[in-house]
Order: structure tokens, then sequence, then C-alpha cells
């Protein structure tokens, strides 16, 4: 299915990257369900994605700001060969999960506790923007 936008930019200037964005979001993987998490609002300016991840330590997982993708991923977690899984439903396998982030969402911290690891995002509200009139110059 192609999707296309063009009728949408006839009557916006410098939304450039909202057509990358819608096209990045339908053409990810969907079925791409691992590791399960959640994305919630705390309050007007903060934001929380909380990722259930049962077994792995920090040294495990990677968390990387690039421009205006935050990139959450691992190399999965070393399994210890000495084990004999009756029955084995903790997945501890390589994983990589991305979220476009706006312009004025910042990092404000990463924590793991309890096998959760919660991102905490602060929106930065823009200063009041006034009306501007613009003089026109005759030439």
């Amino acid at each position: 299915m192609t999707l296309d936008l063009s009728s949408l930019f006839h009557a916006t200037i410098g939304f450039d990257d909202i057509a990358r964005i819608l096209n990045n979001f339908a053409n990810s993987e969907q079925a791409n369900t691992y590791p399960p998490y959640n994305i919630s609002k705390i309050d007007d300016c903060t934001y929380r994605i909380s990722i259930a991840l049962a077994g792995f330590e920090t040294n495990d997982i990677d968390i990387i700001l690039e421009k205006d993708i935050l990139t959450i991923k691992s190399s999965g977690k070393k399994k210890n060969i000495n084990e004999n899984f009756l029955y084995k439903g903790i997945a501890f396998r390589a994983f990589e999960k991305k979220f476009q982030l706006a312009d004025n969402i910042k990092i404000k911290e990463a924590t793991l506790k309890n096998g959760l690891l919660n991102i905490d995002l602060l929106k930065i509200l823009p200063k009041e923007v006034k009306k501007e009139i613009i003089n026109i110059i005759e030439k």
C-alpha cells in the first residue's frame, strides 16, 4: 500500500520531516512486539517509555539518541550454559526499539529497576510566541 501525502503539504512550510516520519511509521515492522513496552503521559510536560526487560542488567542495554531518534537495543543476555531448563519462557534475545521524538522532547533520565526500564522524557515548552506585524518594503 502506498500512501500519497502530497496534497497535505500544499499549504504547509517547514513540515518536511512529517512525510519522512509518516513513511517510516507506515513501513515499520508492526509484528515486532518484543520486548513489550508502554508509553504513558505523566503530566503535561512528562512522558515515560517503560520496557519490560526481565533478567537484563544495565550493561546489557544501550540507549542512543541520535538527532530525533531514540534507540533502545541489546545484543541479548549471555546465557548460563550450566542451566538446565525444564521450561524457558523468559526471553533474553536481542532487540531494537526505535522511537521518533519531537524536537522539543528531551531525555530526563533512564532507570532500570525490577526488570522494568523507564525512560523519562521532558517536553520543553516554547517561549510565548507573540504576534508579529511584517512591514512591506517598496522597491
